[in-house]
């Protein structure tokens, strides 16, 4: 492996210190007790019913199949109120931005992408464990669903990443055969 460049180490750094803020705000959300955790909540559902009291898109067509599929991807057969939703929601987005985090510390530090695959799923697939399981200490259950819907938020961030990747890689492609044709 070759040796970090300087401005290599200095985004490395960043990453790490993001990852590791990161990792704290999720566990941090994650051990609140569970009057504290319906609070927030149920705070995060007023706030999105009052954007949707001036947006109006709850009814919308497109909203209710995102919220159905969700519902079924989440929860099965067993139709969930609206506020247990936002907080699978929640799981998920806490979950792919750590996932996003943790592809791109991977792949600046390793510079191999499989690698980087591995860890941005590894990593919030452990911390959503460790998270599940300091619930039990908290007067909250743990839950092997919220785990899955933990690692499929960092499989999406992966995938987002991935994507991210093969775009920056084929337009950098195309600029340099532009180039070489401008030039021969």
């Amino acid at each position: 492996m070759r040796r970090a460049e300087p401005m290599d180490r200095r985004w490395i750094f960043v990453l790490v210190t993001f990852l590791i803020l990161w990792t704290g705000i999720v566990l941090y959300f994650g051990t609140r007790n569970a009057v504290v955790s319906s609070k927030q909540a149920r705070w995060a559902y007023n706030v999105l019913k009052k954007i949707d009291q001036v947006l109006d898109l709850s009814e919308t067509t497109f909203f209710i199949k995102i919220r159905n599929f969700l519902n079924r991807l989440w929860f099965g057969n067993k139709k969930m109120p609206t506020v247990e939703l936002v907080r699978k929601s929640a799981h998920f987005g806490l979950y792919m931005v750590l996932g996003v985090v943790s592809f791109w510390f991977a792949l600046a530090y390793s510079r191999k992408v499989l690698m980087a695959v591995i860890v941005s799923v590894s990593l919030p697939a452990l911390v959503a464990s460790l998270d599940e399981y300091l619930q039990q200490f908290m007067g909250r259950g743990a839950s092997l669903n919220d785990i899955m819907i933990d690692v499929s938020g960092a499989v999406t961030g992966m995938i987002l990443c991935l994507v991210v990747l093969a775009l920056v890689k084929l337009v950098r492609f195309f600029l340099r055969s532009r180039k070489a044709r401008q030039e021969g």
